[in-house]
């Protein structure tokens, strides 16, 4: 472990140099502390939707008429007391006007519900399901430099203020099962409506790629070099829990190295000395 920690260390001293920006000074231990529960949360969170939609996904493609849909725009998640429904939506007339088309109902351990509803006529989207869909369609225009053809949205309510905004995380999918897309992951926060864009920020500064082995060779952690945080951030609790492997990640500016382990973040080793 200790020769594994010295090597991420002198990893991230090797690309310090080459920053284009300042590099962030390190939090207090109250306000890491406050971070990473944040980040835990909100990488937590995020699996979880993603998941679903990816689960909801297989059954509904069992559907001839999905499959044959042109309607289809997209999806978005909800969490409910049962555990988070899928909608898929699309443009049913000729106004463009968004409605639902299909709905998957999966449960908070994870198992769909039931069989896929196909519905028999499409039905207009509640507000809360409009303002998402919206806000995933902004996110998506937004402008942002792709790591892959494809990707996948999670579209989040913020609850934290007087007025629910939103949050979408894009996320560059892969149909390679031996490597771990963490490049090109961004998080785009919108209004109220979904229609303004108030930031946007990319986790990375590369399409970097991390491989899960391959060829009988078994990979039993990953680890990456993050200098735009003091701290783990929620994308890499998310591809954690994505790969279903622990990630070691190196913050600056001393050289930190955080373990992500089940969607728990530790400090392992800082300044040379281990925790």
């Amino acid at each position: 472990m200790h020769r594994y920690l010295a090597t991420l260390i002198l990893a991230l001293a090797s690309l310090t140099s080459a920053a284009e920006e300042p590099l962030p000074a390190e939090l207090p231990p109250e306000q890491e502390e406050i971070a990473n529960r944040a980040a835990e949360s909100a990488g937590m969170a995020i699996y979880r939707h993603d998941r679903a939609a990816s689960v909801a996904t297989d059954p509904v493609r069992g559907l001839r008429a999905f499959r044959k849909d042109k309607r289809l725009r997209g999806w978005i998640t909800e969490e409910t007391s049962g555990g988070i429904v899928v909608t898929f939506f699309g443009s049913p007339g000729k106004d463009q006007s968004l409605a639902a088309l299909y709905r998957v109902q999966r449960s908070a351990d994870g198992q769909v519900v039931g069989d896929p509803v196909a519905l028999e006529s499409p039905v207009p989207l509640t507000p809360f399901e409009a303002s998402a869909a919206t806000a995933r369609a902004t996110a998506v225009a937004s402008g942002f430099e792709p790591c892959a053809r494809q990707y996948n949205t999670v579209v989040l309510p913020v609850d934290d203020g007087p007025v629910r905004r939103w949050v979408v995380y894009l996320l560059a999918a892969t149909t390679d099962a031996d490597v771990v897309p963490v490049g090109g992951t961004y998080r785009i926060d919108l209004d109220a409506d979904g229609a303004t864009v108030m930031a946007k920020r990319p986790f990375t500064r590369t399409c970097i790629t991390l491989p899960r082995g391959s060829k009988g060779q078994k990979v039993v952690a990953l680890s990456i070099s993050h200098l735009l945080d003091p701290t783990p951030t929620e994308a890499h609790v998310f591809w954690s829990l994505w790969s279903g492997l622990p990630f070691y990640v190196m913050t600056p500016p001393n050289g930190t190295v955080w373990g992500i382990t089940n969607g728990r973040i530790r400090r392992v080793e800082r300044r040379g000395k281990q925790e």
